[in-house]
């Protein structure tokens, strides 16, 4: 197995002072026959409360408040994960990845572009997901600003550009639209940079990993965060606050956010 040290820190801004801010973070990537995870640990300012649970998903989550008075907001995650090269996970089948959610529900422009481009009916799924995976390619650009997280997979397509999380939704929809039970994941991809989405799919076995921004199977690059059934399944960080004293005001926030994964140094003797 590989080992990689990864680190995931952001940083929130407001522009006047919060309080009663409750907050909730999936920070921690679960272990599971693909990855192992260790050597955690995690920073989150200000925190007068903090607590881990599980959601529904089988995530630890880690929730939260604070009452001072604040300006800043941010958490820091880092450890250890030992990955596998397959991009097989061998987990049961949830049956509410069988069907659209809010995000996947596909309409006339999807519909259609399933029916221009069959799969080959007699191909197993994991061949046929690789198909919808091409197809996406031919149809499909990278372009940042062009969605936003609210976009849904048939509007995204309709646009013909958008970010990981535009090419994961489609590739979800045309799958479940061929009957492929699939899943859209959260995680960070080696290098330098942000988080990143891609999709697992389910072929009767087991759950394959598939990152259609890139067009390839997922391998050892690839932790795994968090899965759902959509973007909104899998938000990493949710908040609210209020702005502190008496009265109503409006509250711009910016953020910063710096994913960083990196080969694990070796243990040297120094003898």
């Amino acid at each position: 197995m590989r080992k990689l040290q990864f680190k995931h820190t952001k940083q929130l801004m407001f522009d006047y002072p919060v309080t009663a801010h409750s907050f909730c973070l999936r920070l921690i990537p679960n272990g599971d026959s693909r990855q192992i995870i260790c050597d955690v640990s995690y920073q989150v300012e200000p925190a007068e409360h903090l607590t881990e649970v599980t959601d529904e998903w089988g995530v630890t989550m880690c929730i939260g408040d604070c009452y001072a008075d604040h300006t800043e907001f941010s958490y820091t995650v880092s450890g250890i994960a030992w990955l596998s090269e397959s991009p097989m996970i061998n987990e049961p089948l949830h049956p509410v990845y069988r069907y659209p959610s809010e995000l996947t529900q596909p309409g006339p422009v999807l519909r259609a572009r399933y029916a221009a481009d069959p799969a080959a009916a007699d191909a197993l799924p994991l061949a046929r997901a690789q198909h919808w995976m091409d197809v996406i390619q031919t149809h499909f650009r990278y372009e940042s600003g062009a969605t936003n997280v609210t976009t849904t997979a048939e509007q995204a397509l309709i646009g013909g550009a958008g970010v990981c999380q535009d090419y994961a939704h489609i590739l979800i929809a045309l799958c479940r639209l061929d009957g492929i039970p699939a899943r859209y994941t959260v995680g960070y991809l080696i290098g330098e940079g942000e988080t990143h989405a891609w999709v697992e799919i389910f072929d009767g076995k087991g759950w394959y990993g598939m990152d259609p921004t890139h067009n390839r199977m997922i391998n050892s690059d690839y932790i795994k965060v968090t899965a759902g059934r959509d973007y909104a399944d899998c938000i990493l960080d949710k908040g609210y606050f209020r702005p502190s004293g008496k009265g109503f005001r409006s509250i711009t926030q910016t953020q910063s956010v710096h994913v960083s994964v990196h080969e694990a140094p070796s243990m040297t003797d120094n003898k």
